[in-house]
């Protein structure tokens, strides 16, 4: 047997044995309470079931978490990369049978019939077909399947000799792993579906919370048994680089934590007093695991790393030792939320099924509230902090920013904020202005702060690529997001774009499912605040420069945009404010010409739509005609190409322009670096 293999068993034993323990001992009030209540069943199903649930908890973070580490730190020619992805298709098959298992005994607990009793085998089938439970079930089995499968493929690919590997197979190969990746991550979400967070009990929904944090915890989890596994696959040189890469791999991962973890744990706890129940005292040990862990985390960052770059072998030894000391806790960890995934919470508990919708507050009433979003509270705080550590790195190098670029970004990313996480977010499941103010502020107000800020130009000034063939920052950046600027350079382009989320928006389920679940906020949030920024960008392009866009163009552009929001708002006009609860009536949009329309008639949403559209598309005019009659301020004396020293805040801003201006669609970051370097330095 391979020493890796034996390596990837012994450290899976250490997080299933840690696990084990502290399930049993977290676990043991609440089995007696089931045992009683699953009295045909018995206890191979009571302890089976979360036992099941620990097993597959681990074999999806340990495929999901390689998947990443040889995506984001493993060069793609090298061994530790084919181990990554064998370890991934291996972890991935258990996946699947632990699902299989999980679901198979989740039948028996739902039934509460005796294991392989007569009958039971056309009843299971049933259930897998007829049972939201089960199909679930049996989705999570086939796409663990087919991770498995897609993950030894490619390993087979990636495997051929190294004198016949060429950039596109390097390339084939990882978007092969991409392809796992959002697999693995999407087998993640059945199983939230059949948690406390969808179940329907009297607490908010929290599914998306819970998906956030299983993905980050198989990140962090998964990432780090397979660094374990393979550090001997690794030469001297490359493990100090890998563990540093993963170290950033487990910081987002342990923001991500923080953050669905809060979120969820108060969906389901209601109250600081119930802290004290079963539910709350297991939430409360793995927040102190969760504690522990973070600690680890500052250790490996602040003396593993240094000693790692002053000493490979030494400090490898030593960051095993921590790692292993890690995955324990990790264990103990994993093992707590098996239990908890069986314990109900207080406020199921409690309140048991949710009641018939009370009096629908006014949109006053709702938007005075606060409602925490896990996605958009985690991407607000990240995108505050890259962007100051991107001005941080800038200013090390001997750079300068323009101040108003920093204010626009903050006041964008507060707005954004207060948006997705504030009053309206309350307000959306009752009122459909409340929608029509999230998507209109998502899509035209917060991108007019957003894009003038150019955080993709800071960004690909300070994130150095890598030459070895992983996938960072930078290669996203110019890979993904500056294809897609690419693709919507053309302002017309845009705005069909824009035009195609509006018709998505208001004119399919998403409108109703927005309002209730997380996951649908989420699918109409995250396009709105995207395609408004793509087509701020398309008219804020400098003018000048290889295939600009004319004037013409952009106003053309604007014209269609507010023709656009005029028609989506005598629609919305149309509508009463305060929608039908969504349990007893669709929410649907039409559009009658006979209505009377005048002012006095008008509901608010539309109102809002034409008010908000008018004031934006006004204001974007006015700035392009300026940026057309107005061109960059020249350099103050004494500054230029080939002087020293700082230059000013306008200085900064019109080389900024300068090299904005040449670059085209497609300019490459690296030319856009090499162009802004000459300008202002020797």
């Amino acid at each position: 047997m391979k020493q890796s293999t034996v390596r990837a068993v012994a450290a899976g034993a250490v997080v299933l044995v840690c696990g084990l323990v502290a399930l049993v001992i977290a676990f043991y009030p609440q089995a007696a309470t089931e045992a009683g209540a699953l009295s045909q069943t018995g206890s191979a199903v009571v302890w089976g079931l979360p036992t099941a649930k620990l097993m597959f908890n681990i074999a999806a973070a340990c495929s999901l978490g390689s998947l990443v580490l040889a995506l984001f730190a493993l060069p793609p020619q090298g061994k530790a990369f084919s181990g990554a992805l064998r370890f991934a298709g291996v972890s991935a098959a258990l996946w699947a049978l632990a699902g299989a298992s999980m679901t198979f005994l989740t039948f028996h607990s739902l039934a509460n019939i005796a294991l392989f009793s007569e009958g039971s085998g056309a009843a299971f089938m049933s259930f897998l077909t007829d049972v939201d439970a089960g199909r679930r079930g049996a989705l999570t089995v086939l796409v663990a399947a087919v991770v498995a499968l897609l993950c030894f493929a490619v390993n087979r690919s990636a495997a051929e000799p190294r004198s016949t590997i060429t950039r596109g197979s390097t390339l084939k190969s990882q978007r092969g792993v991409v392809l796992a990746i959002l697999l693995s991550a999407a087998g993640l979400v059945p199983l939230a579906l059949n948690s406390h967070a969808a179940s329907g009990g009297g607490h908010p929904d929290s599914t998306l919370s819970v998906v956030m944090h299983m993905a980050a915890a198989a990140t962090w989890l998964g990432g780090l048994l397979a660094l374990v596994a393979l550090r001997r696959s690794l030469d001297a040189a490359m493990l100090p680089t890998v563990v540093r890469r993963y170290s950033t791999l487990a910081l987002v991962s342990f923001a991500a934590l923080a953050v669905s973890g809060l979120l969820a744990g108060w969906a389901g706890l209601g109250s600081l007093a119930a802290v004290v129940t079963p539910y709350g005292t297991i939430i409360a040990a793995k927040s102190t695991a969760f504690a522990v862990l973070g600690i680890f985390g500052v250790l490996h960052r602040r003396s593993i790393l240094a000693r790692l770059e002053r000493d490979p072998n030494g400090g490898g030894r030593t960051f095993a030792t921590l790692a292993v000391t890690e995955l324990a806790v990790m264990g103990v960890a994993s093992g707590l939320a098996a239990a908890l995934a069986r314990t109900p919470p207080p406020t199921v508990a409690e309140t048991g099924p949710l009641e018939e919708a009370g009096q629908i507050p006014s949109l006053i009433e709702a938007a005075a509230g606060w409602k925490l979003d896990p996605l958009w509270s985690l991407v607000c705080g990240m995108a505050a902090f890259l962007y100051l550590a991107g001005l941080h790195r800038l200013r090390l190098q001997g750079g300068s920013w323009p101040a108003y670029r920093t204010v626009l970004w903050h006041v964008g990313i507060g707005l954004l904020f207060i948006v997705t996480n504030g009053g309206l977010h309350v307000a959306q499941e009752y009122h459909i202005s409340a929608h029509v103010l999230t998507q209109m502020i998502l899509t035209a107000v917060v991108p007019l702060f957003l894009v003038p800020a150019s955080p993709l130009t800071l960004a690909e000034l300070t994130v150095p690529w890598r030459r070895d063939g992983t996938v960072g920052g930078a290669e996203v950046i110019g890979g993904a997001v500056r294809s897609a600027q690419t693709a919507m350079a053309d302002p017309i382009a845009a705005a069909v774009g824009l035009a195609a989320t509006l018709a998505v928006f208001y004119y399919t389920p998403l409108l109703q499912y927005s309002s209730a679940t997380q996951f649908g906020y989420a699918a109409m949030t995250v396009p709105a605040l995207i395609f408004g920024c793509l087509f701020t960008a398309s008219l804020w392009r400098p003018f000048g420069g290889p295939s600009p866009s004319t004037m013409t163009t952009r106003m053309l552009a604007l014209c269609g945009a507010a023709l656009l929001y005029g028609f989506h708002g005598w629609a919305l006009a149309q509508q009463p404010d305060q929608l039908p609860d969504a349990r007893r009536e669709p929410w649907q949009i039409t559009v009658d010409p006979a209505v009377d329309l005048s002012l006095g008639n008008a509901e608010p949403a539309g109102i809002g739509m034409w008010a908000l559209a008018a004031a934006t598309l006004a204001l974007v005019a006015a700035i392009m005609l300026l940026r057309a009659r107005i061109k960059p301020a020249p350099l103050e004396e004494g500054e230029g190409p080939g002087q020293t020293g700082k230059l000013s805040a306008a200085s900064a801003s019109a080389l900024i322009e300068v090299a904005e201006a040449d670059s085209g669609p497609n300019e490459s970051p690296q030319g856009l670096q090499a162009r802004y370097d000459s300008l202002i330095r020797p």
